[in-house]
């Protein structure tokens, strides 16, 4: 297999390369690519996303349930359904937080 790391140590070389790849290589290539990635992602720990009730919710944000109801309809925020029930993620409350 190339190794393409020559033109990542000289970028001005990539722009006026052309290659010729075999099928073999091409495969190689990607088999490299996806075991990097597959490592990658064991070294990061997986987030569980956390729930909170419309009161949870709106306790943080020190607001009023009301307000949070206009916000829902005013899509700021965007709550998760389930029957009755009505759930935030807790990453869009830290995205409001952030942005807000």
């Amino acid at each position: 297999m190339i190794d393409l790391n020559i033109l990542k140590e000289n970028p001005e070389l990539a722009k006026s390369v052309k290659l010729e790849i075999s099928g073999a290589d091409l495969l190689a290539f990607g088999e490299a690519i996806h075991k990097a990635a597959f490592e990658a992602g064991e070294k990061t720990p997986i987030e569980k996303e956390v729930y909170l009730t419309p009161a949870e919710f709106a306790e943080v944000l020190k607001i009023s349930l009301v307000t949070l109801w206009s916000w829902d309809r005013k899509n700021i925020t965007r709550p998760l359904r389930i029957g009755n029930k009505k759930l935030y993620r807790r990453s869009d409350l830290e995205k409001i937080m952030c942005h807000g």
